[in-house]
Order: structure tokens, then C-alpha cells, then sequence
């Protein structure tokens, strides 16, 4: 995708800058010497991101099935490379300062979608559930800043949801000469996220990349076909099914990922019912 004449069109929509403290984060996480104080340290500094972390660590699709109660607890349970990606999920809600019950959903959508890709990519294999996690939380973040800027643009989403043919992006691309794939490119890039997680946002919905090796690696195209499974597993479990895009991609994410579409499906499913029994066990 050519990105070189998009910066007269992206005049008046600000990209938030990687926060401080993720940084600082991801600094320290890098460093062979570190220290579990300073990591809880640092989330510590902002209240509301510590609590946010908190409260998704307790999620019971992520939780180590005992309650966490402090910074200090998640960092022990969870690990270093999962409570990064909670604070990410926090600051990325954070910087992109949105409300409305539509954005709620689709914060949720987000997290699940994540949730949903880092479980995959154990049975899947072959690309790091970590990573997936990363990718499905980054993915679309590119939607809520159109969203700030163009007051037609739910309309424009509507309509590329529901055209099982064309690319979810040339129809954003005809109507306001971007789309959110392109803002999500550059949001990653400014935010540091590694160079797979940046292309594949690029491409995430032209299917054909995933047939041809030639112009994304082999992790990006399987982070691309990872998450389209994640989407419909989330959008399932979440009753807000779209499932164009599962259908447009479904053939593409077969050969990428090795399977059959009958043995995609049957992994969808299961990890649908996993999801659904998780939030029933939670409810009782």
C-alpha cells in the first residue's frame, strides 16, 4: 500500500505520541537487569492506569484464576511481556480520548479481539502470543481518530462492513482518501511497536497479501491471518457478529495458516465456546 501522498490528507488528524511512560516501560523491560519494584514502580506513577490494569488483569479470560488486588500482584502473576500490553491497552484508551457507547464497543471489540489472539497463537503456533496480543489491540486503532475527524465516517464504516466484496479499505480510501489501516501504521510506528506489528496494521485487510510472500514477512502474514480469526471469534462471543470479513479472508487465512477452512472453522468454534464458558463461570 502506497502511504507516500498521505500526509496532505492526514492534515487535522493528530496521532498521539508514544506516552513517557511506556517508554520507560519497555526500557526497563529490555534491560538484563530487571527488577519486578521497578516495573510496578513505574505503572504506579498514574492512578488510572494502574487501576485499568488491574481491572482487565482480573478479567476472567486473562486472570490466573486468583484475585489480583495490587500492581505488584499482577506483575508476579502475569509477567512482564502481558502487564506491558495492559499498560499499552491503557494508554492507547487513554490517548485516544474518546466516549459514546459505539467506542465503548469498540474498546471491548479491541480487548477481546486481543485476548482472542494471544490464545490462538498457542494453538495456531508459530508466532508469539505476546505479539498477537500487541496486534490485535493496535490493529484498528486508527477507527476512533476517523471517527474524531470525520463526522460521516460511521456511515463509511457501516458501509465497509457490510460489503462482503471489496476491500474494507479502498472503500474508506475512495470516500475520505485514507483509512484507518494507515492511521494505525503510523500510530504504531510513533508508539515504537516492532516492524511485523507496523506493516501488518498496514495490509491487515488486503487478503492478498497473505497468498503472495513476496512484500510482508512471514510474521506479518501470520499475524494478519491470526487476527482475522481472533475478530470473529470476539465479535461471536461479544453478539456483535460482522463476520465480511471472516468471509473475504477465510480461504486466504486457510493457506497462510496450513489448515483446511473446515479445520479453521472447528478452531473458531472452540475458542468461542472457551470464551463463552469463561464469562458464564465468572457470572456464577
Amino acid at each position: 500500500m502506497d502511504i507516500a501522498d498521505q500526509k496532505a490528507i492526514l492534515q487535522g488528524i493528530t496521532i498521539p505520541p508514544c506516552p513517557a511512560i511506556l517508554s520507560k516501560l519497555m526500557d526497563e523491560i529490555k534491560s538484563p537487569l530487571i527488577n519486578n519494584k521497578k516495573i510496578a514502580s513505574l505503572i504506579r506513577q498514574d492512578v488510572g492506569i494502574a487501576a485499568a490494569v488491574i481491572r482487565t488483569a482480573n478479567s476472567p479470560l486473562i486472570g490466573s484464576g486468583r484475585r489480583i488486588a495490587s500492581i505488584t500482584d499482577a506483575v508476579n502473576m502475569l509477567g512482564f511481556k502481558l502487564i506491558a500490553n495492559l499498560v499499552k491497552e491503557a494508554l492507547l484508551q487513554s490517548a485516544i480520548n474518546t466516549s459514546g457507547a459505539s467506542l465503548e464497543r469498540f474498546w471491548d471489540s479491541s480487548r477481546y479481539t486481543a485476548i482472542a489472539a494471544k490464545r490462538l497463537a498457542s494453538v495456531v503456533g508459530r508466532i508469539n502470543a505476546d505479539t498477537a496480543y500487541t496486534f490485535g489491540l493496535f490493529h484498528d486503532c486508527g477507527i476512533p481518530l476517523l471517527t474524531q475527524r470525520y463526522p460521516e465516517y460511521k456511515n463509511i464504516l457501516r458501509e465497509a462492513n457490510q460489503d462482503t466484496q471489496q476491500i474494507f479499505t479502498d472503500i474508506e480510501e475512495n470516500a475520505i482518501g485514507t483509512s484507518h489501516a494507515i492511521l494505525g501504521y503510523y500510530l504504531a510506528r510513533t508508539w515504537g511497536l516492532a516492524d511485523a506489528v507496523t506493516q501488518g496494521i498496514l495490509n491487515h485487510h488486503d487478503y492478498a497479501q497473505l497468498e503472495d510472500p513476496r512484500h510482508l514477512n512471514s510474521e506479518a502474514h501470520r499475524l494478519i491471518a491470526l487476527n482475522v480469526m481472533a475478530e470473529i471469534v470476539a465479535s461471536t462471543h461479544l453478539r456483535t457478529v460482522q463476520d465480511g470479513e471472516w468471509r473475504k479472508a477465510r480461504e486466504a487465512v486457510s493457506l497462510c495458516l496450513g489448515y483446511t477452512p473446515t479445520e479453521l472453522d472447528d478452531i473458531v468454534d472452540d475458542m468461542i465456546y472457551q470464551f463463552d464458558e469463561a464469562l458464564n463461570h465468572a457470572d456464577n
